[in-house]
């Protein structure tokens, strides 16, 4: 359970931000013009998603502590900026402002983060071919330990992503929906790690499995009301996986940003959890929330905040 905790927003955002805690006032207007949770209308776009977390565990005997705050800016169902601000163990608070460029057809062709000081801290690339993406890139400029070049092809229903100077592989299959179904992932020709997703009838996750390196089976559950989340993330859908590491596991980041309904539990290898999720009089969610507590190995609390305008 753990791992999938662990898991459920730590893959946040491939585009995530934010520079101030959450605000705990959840009526009124803010200075977007935005309309706050709040509302009663149901026919409202999503402005501003904020996602602060918090972590706790420890490390070889020292305690650490890290929380990050994101705010994630949205126009007309697209991201166009956000701010990140993060902090270890007390530190002084970093920020960092999300710079997203577009083509003209509305694809991202990259993704730059500045620091406070006005330098540039890393920088990921999207290259496409006949609107395919066909190549990313990431430069980390601090150190290139964490740089990949990832290059892709493509062969029926099945995209295949090579990085260069590795000998991992992976092999994303798609549905005749255009949804991915599929992960698995080779060193040379040894499958080393896979997971298959099944999806229900009216578009939320079902279940995922996931066995090799890692070993889970989960089922998620969700309310009955539309997930705001979907329709922004579905933009450039494809690069919330294509960008990934071949470990991480997809199953929480469709059922978090891409199901149909808003995701409210999850049963991870037989353990149950729940969400504590907060509406407004039309049924929109305006928060979720999650807190659990292992002890002194790992505790951690996750809060989304969901802001709204006419």
């Amino acid at each position: 359970m753990k791992k999938l905790l662990i898991l459920l927003f730590a893959t946040t955002l491939i585009f995530s931000c934010e520079n101030e805690p959450i605000d705990g006032d959840l009526s009124g207007n803010n200075n977007n013009g935005g309309t706050t949770g709040g509302s009663e209308s149901d026919d409202l776009s999503l402005l501003l998603y904020e996602l602060d977390t918090q972590i706790n565990f420890d490390f070889f005997g020292v305690p650490i502590e890290s929380v990050t705050n994101s705010d994630i800016n949205i126009l007309n169902d697209r991201i166009v900026s956000g701010v990140n601000a993060f902090s270890v163990s007390g530190s002084p608070f970093e920020t960092e402002n999300q710079i997203i460029t577009r083509n003209s057809t509305g694809q991202i062709i990259s993704d730059i983060s500045v620091n406070s000081g006005g330098i540039t801290t890393n920088e990921t690339q999207v290259f496409y071919t006949n609107g395919m993406i066909t190549q990313i890139t990431y430069d980390y400029y601090e150190d290139d330990i964490d740089d990949y070049t990832y290059n892709f092809t493509y062969d029926g229903n099945t995209i295949t992503r090579t990085e260069v100077g590795s000998s991992i592989s992976t092999i994303f299959t798609i549905d005749g929906f255009d949804r991915v179904i599929r992960k698995e992932s080779f060193d040379g020709a040894t499958s080393i790690q896979n997971e298959s997703v099944v999806y229900s009838g009216v578009g939320n996750i079902n279940s995922s499995v996931t066995t090799g390196e890692a070993q889970s089976n989960t089922s998620y559950q969700f309310d009955d009301n539309e997930n705001p989340l979907k329709a922004v993330y579905e933009d450039n859908y494809l690069l919330r996986f294509l960008t990934d590491d071949y470990s991480d596991e997809i199953g929480p980041q469709i059922a978090q940003f891409l199901s149909s309904n808003n995701w409210s539990s999850a049963t991870f290898n037989d353990e149950a959890f729940s969400f504590d999720l907060q509406y407004n009089t039309a049924g929109r969610i305006i928060s979720r929330d999650i807190a659990y507590d292992f002890g002194a190995e790992l505790a951690f609390e996750f809060n989304e905040r969901f802001t709204y305008v006419n």
